[in-house]
């Protein structure tokens, strides 16, 4: 009799489980998540693209104080919902990037950037050597899309709905760069991404 119960419960445990294994599901996801918000705007007065040396306009190097002189890349970020349809903030972080499709010869070490706020307050911003910068973590997707080899982090802030805020970038090559930087070209892509 003990035996024909354990017996029996042997193999209602051995079906139970076969049962389980075979109607069970797993599955992990491979893509990402893309989410679209209508409640951010980006604005460039030039474009998102950025070259050194190229059509004619040829960097040299430079003090800051010359830099100051240059024309800046100006781009404004606005933050478009309203407390109507949304009255949490919008993260942001603004990148240069450097481009696969026509990557730059000029050695990092050797262009340096400064990025301004102008508003809604003016603050100067501290110049660096590219080379320094911080990089920013995309994902392998993001890159290849975007055709992006490596992404700097210039600044990360938050908007509140209704808010903007206006950059402007300054590139230029470091005044201790010597006659090496010839004929040498930097191309890169600013790109800003938001996140709630």
């Amino acid at each position: 009799m003990i035996l024909l119960i354990s017996t029996i419960a042997i193999v209602v445990i051995a079906a139970t489980s076969v049962t389980y294994a075979y109607l069970s599901y797993n599955a992990t996801q491979t893509d990402e998540n893309i989410v679209t918000t209508s409640c951010f705007d980006i604005s460039y007065s030039d474009s998102d693209s950025i070259s050194l040396n190229s059509n004619g306009n040829y960097a040299y190097p430079m003090s800051e104080d010359s830099a100051n002189r240059l024309t800046p890349y100006s781009f404004t970020i606005t933050n478009t919902c309203t407390t109507t349809n949304s009255t949490d903030p919008i993260n942001y972080v603004v990148t240069l990037n450097t481009l696969t499709s026509s990557p730059s010869t000029i050695e990092l070490s050797k262009v340096r950037y400064r990025l301004d706020m102008t508003n809604p307050t003016s603050s100067t911003g501290t110049s660096a050597l590219m080379s320094e910068a911080a990089t920013y973590d995309l994902s392998a997707a993001i890159k290849s899309s975007e055709g992006i080899d490596t992404s700097y982090n210039l600044v990360e802030g938050t908007l509140a709905p209704g808010a903007s805020v206006t950059y402007n970038l300054r590139l230029w090559i470091d005044e201790a760069a010597g006659n090496e930087v010839m004929n040498q070209t930097f191309n890169g892509r600013i790109l800003v991404y938001s996140y709630l």
